[in-house]
Order: structure tokens, then sequence, then C-alpha cells
């Protein structure tokens, strides 16, 4: 197996300002239906309004994010040769939401930042396209998070592929002395062609649900050592005591779809449970499994982005049909950006962004018929006969939040 030559990307996010922050439309409505009927209309509208910015030629830009705030529907678009840009999320209850970058980023010998999103603290990280990567040899991640992290984050919905050094980096805080000790959940992310691994986590009471990682012959090297060891889920730090629970997970990373080394799983120093998965590949070090099979599906889970326009959309592939979440969920629906130019040590700017385009309803269109659009969708007709659809877990979340 080659060596492993990934990168700690451990630096400390210090956040000198705080975007901006608007309130939203609220919904109104007498009865849940209406409710509905609202959430829905506003829903497809917003699909189609999402923020481009377009990172210039050898440009940088620099995201920030804190406390309560949430940063959404946006495309940053890096196509640009030795474009590059970066979110940075710090405190408690932040939000990234349908963000998508566009483009596989080729430095050419001018590393950039060294992750597309830097994160600590408590928040979520929900339909995400960091699936782009970059071109190799190189030393880029897509997720980073702070070995200081003490916190939870939660990261749903993301796709997180072809990245040289890790596509999520948050083993640090698994540090016996020095790590933070946070944890993560990961549900219903896609992750591919990641070097070093696809998540590499150590933290005990981290957890991986939902989730397919595979290979498929197109992982980039890394700088350090121009190899390919493209594990599906890697460790690194941490004790036996810290516990990493798997569940219906799939996971297929071999030597053969790889063309290098490869585990499906490496607890070398942690201990992984898994359960009711299907992984093909070596399973190496502290795992225990149960109703584990060897057929995985490399179907993308349901929801999750396949490009950064369907992320910045708020939109996801059909994919396989993924347990459904419990609880209440807070929905900021705000955008805010802070934009930071190549040289991060210059003023930074900040703008307000308004990312809501529902539109009044007119005299006379206030009237809805609903019909069955599937097992987990609604459709209606509105107004002059217009069709709408909805996905029913969505709205099941948006209608806790009034009940």
């Amino acid at each position: 197996m080659a060596r492993d030559c990934s990168s700690s990307t451990d630096k400390t996010e210090k956040s000198e300002n705080r975007i901006a922050r608007r309130s939203y439309l609220k919904l109104a409505g007498s009865t849940a239906v209406s409710m509905a009927a609202v959430q829905a209309i506003g829903s497809v509208t917003a699909a189609k309004g999402y923020e481009t910015i377009k990172i210039p030629e050898g440009g940088r830009k620099l995201f920030q994010i804190g406390s309560g705030e949430t940063l959404e529907n946006l495309l940053i678009d890096c196509t640009a040769p030795n474009a590059d840009a970066r979110i940075v999320a710090s405190g408690s209850d932040w939000t990234i939401r349908n963000i998508g970058f566009k483009g596989q980023l080729d430095h050419s010998g001018s590393e950039g930042y060294p992750n597309h999103i830097a994160a600590s603290g408590n928040g979520r990280i929900e339909n995400v396209f960091v699936g782009n990567g970059v071109v190799g040899p190189t030393r880029k991640g897509g997720i980073g998070v702070s070995a200081s992290h003490s916190g939870h984050i939660d990261i749903v919905r993301t796709h997180i592929a072809g990245w040289s050094d890790n596509g999520v980096y948050a083993a640090g805080m698994a540090r016996p002395e020095s790590g933070g000790h946070g944890t993560l959940t990961f549900d219903r992310c896609y992750c591919h062609d990641n070097n070093i691994s696809s998540l590499r986590i150590a933290s005990g009471g981290t957890k991986v649900k939902n989730t397919v990682i595979h290979n498929s012959k197109s992982t980039p090297k890394v700088s350090t050592c121009d190899c390919v060891n493209a594990r599906g889920v890697y460790d690194g730090y941490g004790t036996t005591e810290d516990v990493i629970e798997f569940e219906n997970v799939h996971i297929d990373c071999t030597d053969e779809n790889t063309d290098g080394g490869a585990s499906a799983l490496v607890a070398a120093k942690t201990t992984y449970h898994v359960r009711d998965s299907q992984i093909k590949g070596r399973l190496d070090g502290n795992i225990e499994t149960t109703n584990v099979g060897n057929d995985p599906k490399k179907t993308p889970p349901k929801g999750v982005p396949m490009t950064a326009e369907q992320a910045a959309q708020g939109i996801g592939a059909e994919g396989t049909e993924p347990k459904k979440e419990s609880g209440k969920k807070k929905q900021n629906l705000t955008t805010s950006e802070k934009t930071q130019s190549r040289d991060e040590n210059s003023t930074v700017t900040k703008s307000k962004r308004s990312m809501s385009n529902n539109k009044p309803v007119k005299k006379g269109q206030n009237k809805s018929k609903l019909a069955s659009g599937g097992n987990d969708k609604a459709c209606f007709t509105f107004g002059d006969d217009e069709r709408y659809c909805f996905d029913l877990e969505q709205l099941h979340r948006i209608l806790m939040q009034y009940l």
C-alpha cells in the first residue's frame, strides 16, 4: 500500500468581521394546506434564483460566516485559470446551504486555499457541491474541520469528489492531548475519487449514515509523494475509545477501482462500529461489523446535488431513498456574503444580497388542486393551470417550524 502523504490542514481560522443579516419573508396562513401551497410556490420560484460569484483569473475570495448566520443559494464560479474561493464558518448555529463550487481547480504550481470550506463550532453544511476537485498532483481538500473543533457539525446531502488530500479532513480534533474532540454527522453524502481518504475522521461520537463512497480510477495524485492511496474512511489519530458509528453506508474502494493503493475502511487507532451496510474492499484495524455485505451500490443518495448549479438551486439527484430525519430543523432563509480579494490582508467589503424571488399571487389565482406526485412528492395546479411539485419530507420540516 502506498504511504500516507496527507496534510493535516489544522490552521486556526479567525473571523475578523461578521456577515450582515436580514430577515426573510415569513410564511402566513390559516391552515396547513394554505401554508403548504404558499411555501411550495415560493420553493419552486426560488429554485430558479441564485447568485453567481465569478472569480477572475488568479483571483481569491473568502466568505466568512459566524454565529447565527447563513450563507445560501450561491454559485461560486472558479473556472478561470488559478481561481479559488473559500468559506470559513465558526461559532454557533451557523448554516452553509445550497452552495455550489464550479470548476476543477488547476493552480499550476500555486496551491491556493487548502480547501473550499473550513468549519468549526456548531453548525450545518447542507446541499453543497464540492465535487469537481482538483487537477493533480497537488495538495488540496474539499472540506476541513479544525483540530480545535469542540462542537458538532452536521454535513447533509453534500457531494465531495476529486480531491488530492482528503475529501473531508477532520481527524486532528481526535488528538488525545491537543484536539478539541468535537463530533460530526454525515448523512446522505456522496463521496468519490478522493485521495488519502474520502472521509478522514477519528473523533468519538462521529456518525456516518445513508452515505455512498467509491472510487473509479480518476483519483488525483497528492504532490508530496506523487502517489494514490484512496481509502474510503481513515482515521490517523485518536484511541480505541474513540468509537465512530456507520449505518447504511455503501463503500466500494479497492486497488482495482483506484489504480493505486486503497482500503474501504481503516481504523488504525480508533474503533469503527459498522452495521446494516454494504462494503467492498479491505477492512483494516479495529472494526466491528453487524449485518454487513459486500455488494455496495454507487448510486448517490437522494437529494445530493450532482452539479454546482443544482446545489445553488437547492435541488439534487433522485438517487436512493434516504431514511427520514427526525426532530425540528431551524431554517434561516437569508443570504449574505463577505468577500475578500486575492490579498487576504486587504480591506474586507460587505454586501447584502436578497435571494427571495417570491412573486405576489395575482388576483383570481387563489385556488389550488392537490394531487399525488409519488410516494415522496405532491403536485398541485395553481392559477391558470400552472403545475407545481414539492418534496413532502422537506415540506414537513418547514411546517414543523410553524406548528
